[in-house]
């Protein structure tokens, strides 16, 4: 598998353009050839693109707004981009609590309007790709909001977060295997408790089934394994991929 830099945990160096640049070349520099794009500011697709090319990167998947995804104008103009960054798929990172209440009905009208955005967006060559959280292990009439999205959503792809199946009471062995086949980017990142407190780890700093997981998803066919730390970083966030990366070199 190719380890990639989720750069949604650099979020705070990537807010003007100057700083999306610093912050790619910074990655670089750590060693790594591939990212996912999330949590940019304002950037000029074109400008973006010639960057990622002249650093010598790939995109492996985005997080891009649910806004974006819904309206046929910015929809058009996402699979552009994604296409000026040879990017194959484009990534939701959570269902948008605003718009879909987290009930049987909520997950129902969500699921119907992501099954028409996957076929949108394969129509046009891209694949969906939806990441989760643990309030997806919430189950209504005895089935949980997870086993109905892989079931009822056929077509779309999984950025399956393990830290995030753990915490929500789900198996992440389970999940990798029963999602075999449609899962291209998978989320590492590891689950410490301190103080009876639950918090992101850098990897192979936590609990989780390291030696159960990795070899897991080579065997799978998991073409791409993203670290992401939303915070609790040791040092900083460029500090904590390092580290994590280091941990997986010999192991992916």
């Amino acid at each position: 598998m190719k380890i990639a830099a989720q750069l949604y945990n650099c979020r705070d160096y990537t807010k003007t353009p100057a700083d999306i640049e610093a912050t790619l070349r910074r990655v670089k520099t750590i060693g790594f050839d591939v990212i996912q794009i999330s949590g940019f500011g304002p950037c000029d697709p074109d400008t973006l693109a010639l960057w990622v090319r002249e650093i010598g990167l790939e995109v492996c998947v985005t997080h891009t707004p649910w806004s974006r995804l819904t309206d046929p104008v910015e929809l058009k103009k996402v699979i552009a981009e994604h296409k000026k960054l040879g990017c194959p798929l484009v990534g939701l990172g959570s269902r948008p609590g605003d718009v879909f209440p987290n009930s049987y009905e909520g997950w129902t009208r969500f699921i119907k309007k992501a099954n028409e955005i996957t076929r949108q967006i394969k129509s046009e060559g891209l694949n969906f790709s939806y990441h989760n959280h643990d309030f997806e292990f919430e189950k209504w009439k005895g089935i949980s909001a997870i086993d109905r999205v892989i079931e009822e959503c056929p077509e779309m792809f999984f950025t399956l977060d393990v830290f995030w199946v753990q915490a929500g009471g789900g198996n992440p062995l389970k999940y990798i295997k029963k999602l075999e086949g449609r899962i291209k980017v998978i989320h590492l990142k590891d689950y410490r408790m301190v103080k009876g407190e639950r918090q992101f780890a850098e990897i192979g700093q936590g609990v989780l089934d390291w030696d159960g997981i990795l070899p897991l998803c080579k065997s799978t066919g998991i073409s791409c394994a993203a670290i992401e730390q939303d915070s609790d970083w040791l040092s900083d966030p460029f500090e904590s991929l390092a580290m994590s990366r280091e941990f997986l070199l010999d192991r992916v």
